[in-house]
């Protein structure tokens, strides 16, 4: 690893000194070229006393013309001479007298949400604020009779009463409001439109009762419900927003985790700083601990250890020696190393999870597709209720009539129900990203907890992926290190377990899978076929696969060991075993899934010696063998057709069609992305144990969806008679209807919890 010690110590903001980094953040000076203007944010600056400090320590470096700091906004103005110094030296002073900063553009990427969540606090503040201060002037009139307060006192309590509220409207309920105006002018019924009817409505009541007392609005006033119905409203919104940007977060987090720029070695073997955009499979990338690794691919020179815990949900570090696999995304953790990049991109699995959660968080689940549906009817009822309540009251009493039917649309606000099944189902979400699950559908959860069948393959999913590799024979007449090249080539491209088996086997035996192939391709469940050039300049169709695919017979075969043959026509080049492993937990999570009643067969291209093996010391009773792809998606959709719901989990090429055609699907991490794009979920760790808290989890979610719509249903049954027949106040209905909302969102929160160790309590 020459002339990698001076670059040990490089600078961590290095990356920011390419050019088209330092422009996402700054302007050019127009009159000077090579002065640049950059705005950045800066942590931990809270006062007049910080800016300074600040603005003295950068105008001490050279190239620094002008600095200015604003503690208010914790906003840092640099103007910089290109010339004289870079980004990263001044980011790094900023660091090291304790004042961490970020790009503007970086923070305001990252202060989206956090704005949203606080402008919604906000508005619950002065809801609130102003709601205690209407209380004040609105609890004398309660309990003093009319005849021991002067008219002008009670006058003067309105009108102030008045003032107070007027933040509420203009500022507090907004986004109710603005929500409403606009599904009006689409011509459509939103679920803010009967909520700021009645908000409108009370208001335009209590102004009038305040500035024109004596129509048929009669003189009283509701400004105590109104300011108190907002806030109860506002706090149900408040914990929604906050309880999504917990779930967008885990997704947010991975997309911002690979680094801005790497050190790349150039032709002439140097080392030099590139943005990350611009690398290309091939190249070869030094990393330093602390590091995330910005593209797939090998380890070349060194070895150490990587946290891949944001990638898999596994929180132990994973040893990385030379040719071992590295992951974009993934934080080296020991020493530095040498990679050559393999997949960049879009091609990462990083960017295939990201891809993953990014669908699953624009997709609704059935369930909640039934909510959206009974709502609108369900608004439309509201509107016809509260129109009854004007009505009938109209006639007797005005006042009362206009504040039963707002009282009607308070007490029916859809919040409850609009929240039931996303809450629900976000909250599962995210707590199933943070533990190492991928959602890529949202239906999945509710098909998932509504299964009996579960369908595993075989190996990668309950077995390990690389298994052991042993050359039992090769032919005398032919170079063994060249048929060990040829297992290396035609295995390079497969993403197979079988095939990184016997890749990773040729390769520590010094192989090369470097020789020149024609006409390389798949098959699946059988091998691979290629056209090569032997060492004295002949042709050679070589077959490396199973027994039927190369044509061998199987009588030699061992039952206990799978066999693969490398044949050219009908010479038998070499013959090779793997034997394989059962999975950690497998045994437990088996034994578990079948105490809770669910039928679990098991489905392979193997042999069915070993398939039956397995099975046997799994526990589990229906097993076939010898599956191609098209046996597998026949033997799924029997099940179904005998009304069975089927979950499939595998992670193989073969597998992809009957993942796609099963109730719903779960794809081990270790699969290829074809796998994963089609699967409903994705298990990036290796544990298949996390399937037995997976569907338990995904069961108490819908149990608590339905809880929350059935308390949502019971809540206006019970509610809009009262309203109707004038025995429930408006502010009494908003009451009822925030703490609805509450209740929803509260039960919730209880899926934010999950355990994915506690699957095997109680096993041996």
């Amino acid at each position: 690893m020459s002339n990698t010690q001076s670059i040990s110590n490089a600078n961590p903001w290095q990356g920011l000194d390419i050019q088209s980094e330092w422009e996402r953040f700054s302007q050019r000076e127009t009159s000077l070229p090579h002065v640049w203007i950059s705005h950045v944010w800066v942590d931990h600056m809270h006062c007049a006393a910080c800016s300074g400090r600040i603005e003295h320590s950068i105008k001490s470096l050279p190239g620094i013309l002008s600095v200015h700091a604003s503690a208010a906004s914790k906003r840092v103005r640099v103007v910089w001479d290109a010339q004289k110094t870079s980004p990263s030296q001044w980011f790094a002073n900023l660091n090291d007298i304790g004042y961490p900063a970020l790009p503007l553009n970086e923070y305001n990427a990252i202060s989206d949400r956090t704005i949203q969540q606080r402008k919604m606090l906000w508005r619950l503040v002065v809801a609130v604020f102003c709601m205690m201060q209407v209380m004040m002037y609105a609890y004398p009139t309660y309990w003093v009779g009319s005849n021991d307060m002067a008219p002008d006192m009670v006058q003067l309590m309105k009108w102030a009463s008045w003032v107070l509220t007027l933040p509420v409207m203009l500022f507090s309920a907004t986004p109710f409001l603005s929500q409403a105006w606009a599904s009006i002018k689409q011509r459509q019924l939103g679920m803010d439109v009967p909520v700021s009817l009645g908000i409108v409505a009370a208001f335009v009541m209590s102004t009038l009762a305040t500035f024109a007392p004596g129509g048929w609005w009669g003189d009283v006033v509701y400004y105590d419900s109104l300011t108190m119905f907002v806030s109860f409203l506002l706090i149900g919104r408040w914990l929604d927003v906050k309880l999504r940007n917990r779930t967008a977060g885990a997704l947010e987090n991975m997309m911002r985790r690979l680094p801005n720029a790497v050190l790349k070695k150039n032709d002439v073997g140097e080392w030099v700083q590139i943005a990350a955009s611009n690398i290309n499979a091939g190249d070869i990338l030094f990393v330093r601990p602390g590091e995330v690794f910005a593209a797939d691919g090998k380890v070349l020179v060194g070895s150490t250890s990587a946290d891949e815990s944001m990638l898999t949900g596994e929180s132990e570090p994973v040893m990385k020696p030379m040719g071992a696999t590295v992951i974009a995304g993934s934080g080296n953790l020991t020493s530095a190393i040498e990679m050559q990049v393999e997949q960049v991109g879009e091609g990462t699995q990083y960017h295939a999870l990201v891809n993953l959660m990014a669908s699953a968080s624009t997709e609704k689940p059935g369930i909640a597709l039934l909510a959206d549906k009974v709502a609108q009817p369900f608004l439309w009822g509201v509107l016809l209720a509260a129109l009854y309540a004007l009505i009938f009251w109209w006639t007797k009493d005005p006042a009362k009539a206009v504040m039963s039917a707002v009282a009607v649309l308070v007490v029916t606000c859809p919040c409850a129900l609009s929240l039931a099944t996303p809450a629900a189902m976000l909250a599962s979400a995210g707590t199933f990203a943070k533990g190492g699950v991928l959602i890529r559908r949202l239906q999945a959860i509710q098909v998932i907890s509504e299964v009996d069948t579960i369908v595993f393959d075989k190996t990668g999913t309950l077995t390990e992926n690389l298994q052991q590799v042993t050359l039992e024979e090769s032919h005398a007449a032919w170079d063994r290190q060249w048929i060990l090249d040829v297992i290396a080539t035609m295995s390079r491209d497969s993403l197979h377990p079988v095939a990184k088996a016997l890749h990773e086997f040729a390769l520590h035996q010094d192989a090369q899978d470097k020789l020149e192939m024609q006409g390389w391709q798949e098959i699946v469940g059988g091998g691979m076929s290629a056209t090569f050039t032997t060492p004295n300049g002949a042709l050679l169709p070589v077959k490396l696969g199973n027994a039927d695919f190369c044509g061998v017979s199987r009588e030699a075969e061992s039952e206990a060991l799978r066999q693969v043959y490398v044949t050219a026509g009908e010479i038998m080049l070499a013959r090779l075993s793997l034997t394989e492993q059962v999975k950690p937990h497998a045994r437990a999570a088996i034994s578990q899934l079948i105490s809770q009643g669910l039928d679990i067969q098991l489905l392979s291209g193997d042999r069915i010696a070993p398939v039956k093996n397995l099975a046997a010391q799994l526990g589990i009773q229906n097993a076939s063998g010898l599956q191609k792809a098209e046996d597998k998606l026949q033997h799924v959709k029997l099940l179904q057709q005998q009304g069975r719901k089927v979950l499939m989990v595998g992670d193989g090429l073969n597998d992809g069609p009957v993942i796609a055609a099963a109730h719903t699907s779960i794809a081990m991490g270790s699969g290829v992305p074809l796998t994963q794009a089609q699967a409903d979920m994705v298990v990036l760790g290796n544990d298949i144990g996390v399937l037995v808290s997976l569907i338990s989890h995904c069961k108490k979610t819908i149990l608590i969806v339905k809880q929350n719509l059935l308390w949502a249903a019971l809540y206006n049954a019970a509610g809009v008679p009262l309203a109707i027949l004038g025995l429930l106040p408006a502010w009494l209905a908003g009451l009822g209807m925030a703490a609805s909302s509450l209740l929803v969102l509260l039960n919730a929160l209880r899926l934010t919890d999950w355990d994915k160790s506690g699957w095997q309590k109680g096993q041996a």
